[in-house]
């Protein structure tokens, strides 16, 4: 099961991990596919169009993102429009996939 765990402050996503691997299917892994193809495409819109430096790390099954602290108010709302919009996708992949991702939102 995937799992995507995202922290936010005052509502605002501030930085998520999501880990595992769907296991929906043995090849072609739609959800699996799914989830990688919007979170990439989310942290390269922050990067390479927002030009917004985004800390994040992978490896196999595995991605951490962290907004950063320095960031003037217009930059950080795009960002958060950013975040918000991957949260929705992966939510509506948790709706249609539940045995196969949990997505977790907890203010801290």
């Amino acid at each position: 099961m995937i799992k995507v765990e995202l922290k936010t402050k005052s509502g605002n996503i501030v930085s998520g991990t999501i880990s595992g691997h769907a296991e929906f299917a043995e090849s072609n892994d739609i959800v699996c596919a799914s989830v990688s193809a919007v979170s990439f495409a989310i942290l390269n819109g922050i990067e390479n169009v927002l030009n917004i430096p985004f800390g994040y790390e992978t490896r196999d099954g595995y991605l951490y993102f962290t907004m950063p602290d320095d960031l003037d108010p217009l930059k950080a709302d795009k960002v958060s429009d950013m975040l918000e919009t991957l949260y929705l996708y992966l939510i509506e992949l948790e709706n249609q996939y539940k045995e196969n991702i949990k997505v977790t939102k907890t203010e801290v």
